[in-house]
């Protein structure tokens, strides 16, 4: 099956990890630590498994989810900040659009985030949400068709091990997703104290 946009509309789309360009066989997934290169190894190992849903600025809180986008252009997804270039692949993943884990970003907001919250969502660079979807699940390597450098437009073949395997991160299994999740709420509250401090 292929994701899209429109829950009326049975078309292709370009999906990707919350740039990393995840294409859901016509769509992107997108999550900033899941896009980033040295985690292709990981991806190759156990597929799509985290992302970071912001439900309350405030109180720290979140989801996992897998992100997802529609657009072609990197550009409004809240990349621009990143110490990390995360749009240098776009893969191409195959995910059942009609399964309850797929949702079109702006309905799962609506019934789940306050208005505040998703103000702050967009305001941080993040003006392309209609082209945002979320996978609350794992899209496991094998869903994962394609993996295209943004650089050349060319496939990369053997992408598992296009990064060395020292220069790779270690990789977050489904498994694990729940303690990445915490590491990574700790290390932003403790950068946020360093701001402030």
């Amino acid at each position: 099956m292929v994701a899209t946009s429109d829950p009326h509309e049975d078309v292709l789309l370009e999906l990707t990890p919350d740039f990393l360009g995840v294409t859901l066989k016509g769509s992107t997934v997108g999550d900033p630590d899941e896009a980033l290169p040295l985690h292709l190894r990981g991806i190759h190992q156990h597929g799509l498994t985290v992302g970071d849903v912001v439900t309350n600025f405030e109180r720290f809180e979140g989801r996992i989810a897998v992100w997802l986008t529609s657009s072609t252009n990197p550009d409004g997804h809240g990349l621009g900040n990143s110490r990390v270039e995360e749009t240098e692949f776009r893969l191409t993943v195959d995910v059942d659009e009609n399964d309850e884990r797929f949702w079109w970003y702006c309905n799962w907001a609506r019934e789940n985030l306050d208005v505040a919250t998703q103000l702050r969502i967009h305001m941080a660079a993040g003006w392309a949400s209609s082209s945002w979807f979320l996978w609350f699940g794992r899209v496991p390597p094998e869903n994962i068709l394609e993996v295209v450098s943004t650089k050349t437009g060319s496939a990369v073949e053997n992408w598992g091990n296009y990064y060395p395997e020292v220069l790779s991160v270690r990789p977050v299994s489904y498994e694990g997703r729940h303690g990445w999740h915490q590491r990574t709420i700790r290390d932003v509250k403790r950068a946020l104290a360093r701001q402030a401090g």
